[in-house]
Order: structure tokens, then C-alpha cells, then sequence
């Protein structure tokens, strides 16, 4: 009996020793073999744009000497997997893409990409020890111009929450005319969208364009109810009350925030163009 306790212990003793092994693996300096790299990516803060900017960090191991980036359209990224094979853009990155300054041993490096339009791919390849290890991550990229900025004007029952109004920008989506937003309405890369539709209503004046506000998040919590959303009164079927665009720039919304069990608010909100 004392000889299968012994046992049992010294056989406990060796897994936790091999699991504390692997679970050092990739941090302790001078243990590791060959390269590792382990990619995050975060919204860019500013000054950067998140629209078109993305941030990384790179985690790279002991035996890392070197890490090089190379940001192409998924597209051209694919059709050069397809041709070379993973091991194959293993080597094209090194060679044609961007060395990271101080990305070597065991690190973090913060790196920011810039002016990406449309679906890119990031690769990152991490060198070391006649070792390659590859990560890659998609950013999709998208310009908008500005219609106008102005002040948002919220529903009575909201304002008691949000304040009465704010200052905002109101903007489309070049790639597609019909999307709109509030930028960052909510704070930095938090933004409010709309689309607007070919059906009309003259509720808030002479030649109004329908808009759809689609169910979204807001950054708020409500207690146990959870996540507080939004969207327009017939998104959310709470009334069969029009929001529309006007030709001058004014926005209004039968707007809705609500939580899982039930309502928070409800009005009518507008939007107030400055320059129109």
C-alpha cells in the first residue's frame, strides 16, 4: 500500500512538473527552441484612424531574432497561399515585407498599420533558430465622408440618462451611399448607423427619405437586465412610427433603447445640422 502511495505521489510530482514545463514554454528565456509569435489586435486610439488603422501587438518568444509584417489584400493573400503554400509565404513575407524594429526575444511590440482600405490580411512572421512561425489577421478598412456636423438631440426620457444632447458628426459610407453614422457618437470607434432607404414620408417635412436604424449596442449596462441596445421604433416593432433623412440635412428617429426584459426609452430624437 505505502509503495502505490509513493507511486501515485512521485506520478503526480511528474505531471505537474511537465504541465508547469509547457505552460513556460514560449516565455522563459533560453527555452525555447524555435521562433513563436502570438498576434493581438485592439481598435486604434487616437491619433490614428480607426477606420483605416489597426493596432497590433506582437508576443514574440526567447528564440525570436527577428519578425517581419507584411499587410496585402486578403485576395492577393490567398492567391499567394494557393500558389505557395503556407511554408512558401512563410519566406515571401521575410522577403518582402517590413522588419519590426525591437520585436526580438521575448517581447511585446506595439505596431500600428496604416490606411488600409478595403479587406486586407496582416502576416506576421516571427525568425529565429532557423525557424519560421507565421500568424496572419484580417482588417477591413473603409472611408466615409462628411455630410455635416452638428448637434444630436435626445427623446425626453433618454436626456435623463445621456444629458439633453451632443455634439456629432454626421457621415455616409463611400463604398455604399445608403449608410450613414453618427461618428463616434459613444466614444472613439463607437459610432451610430443608419441606412436609408428608397421610401419616402413627409412626417418631418417635404421630401424625407425613410431610414432603418438597426438593432446595435450602446456601451451601457443596466444592472442584472444586461446590455442596453437601440434602434428605431419599427426596427423594434414598438411602433409603426417613420424615421427619415430631410434634404437639408436633418435627421429624425423614432429611437428606442431598450434591454432584453423590456423598454428603457423612447421618443422622437433629431439630429441638427451646423452648416445646413
Amino acid at each position: 500500500m505505502k509503495k502505490y502511495i509513493y507511486g501515485l505521489f512521485f506520478a503526480l510530482i511528474s505531471v505537474a512538473m511537465f504541465t508547469a514545463c509547457s505552460a513556460d514554454e514560449g516565455t522563459d528565456e533560453g527555452n525555447d527552441g524555435s521562433a513563436r509569435v502570438t498576434l493581438y489586435q485592439y481598435v486604434a486610439s487616437a491619433p490614428n484612424d480607426p477606420d483605416v488603422d489597426t493596432q497590433l501587438r506582437i508576443s514574440t518568444n526567447s528564440a525570436t531574432q527577428e519578425v517581419y509584417l507584411l499587410a496585402e489584400k486578403t485576395e492577393n493573400y490567398n492567391a499567394h497561399i494557393k500558389e505557395m503554400g503556407e511554408d512558401g509565404y512563410k519566406n515571401y513575407v521575410v522577403e518582402k515585407g517590413q522588419k519590426v524594429e525591437g520585436a526580438t526575444g521575448a517581447a511585446n511590440t506595439d505596431y500600428t498599420v496604416k490606411n488600409l482600405i478595403g479587406d486586407n490580411t496582416i502576416t506576421v512572421v516571427a525568425k529565429g533558430n532557423g525557424s519560421l512561425s507565421l500568424v496572419s489577421t484580417d482588417f477591413t478598412g473603409y472611408t466615409w465622408t462628411t455630410v455635416s456636423a452638428g448637434t444630436y438631440y435626445f427623446s425626453k426620457g433618454a436626456a435623463e440618462s445621456f444629458g439633453e444632447s451632443k455634439a456629432t458628426t454626421l457621415q455616409y459610407k463611400d463604398d455604399d451611399p445608403t449608410t450613414y453614422r453618427f461618428k463616434d457618437f459613444w466614444g472613439i470607434g463607437k459610432h451610430v448607423t443608419f441606412s436609408v432607404t428608397d421610401d419616402t414620408t413627409s412626417k418631418y417635412g417635404d421630401g424625407g427619405k425613410v431610414i432603418i436604424v438597426p438593432a446595435q449596442t450602446t456601451p451601457f449596462t443596466l444592472g442584472s437586465n444586461g446590455a442596453l441596445f437601440m434602434a428605431d421604433a419599427i426596427t423594434n416593432k414598438l411602433a409603426n412610427m417613420p424615421s427619415a433623412i430631410l434634404p437639408n440635412g436633418k435627421v429624425y428617429i423614432a429611437m428606442v433603447y431598450y434591454v432584453k426584459a423590456g423598454t428603457f426609452a423612447a421618443g422622437i430624437e433629431k439630429f441638427v445640422p451646423s452648416t445646413k
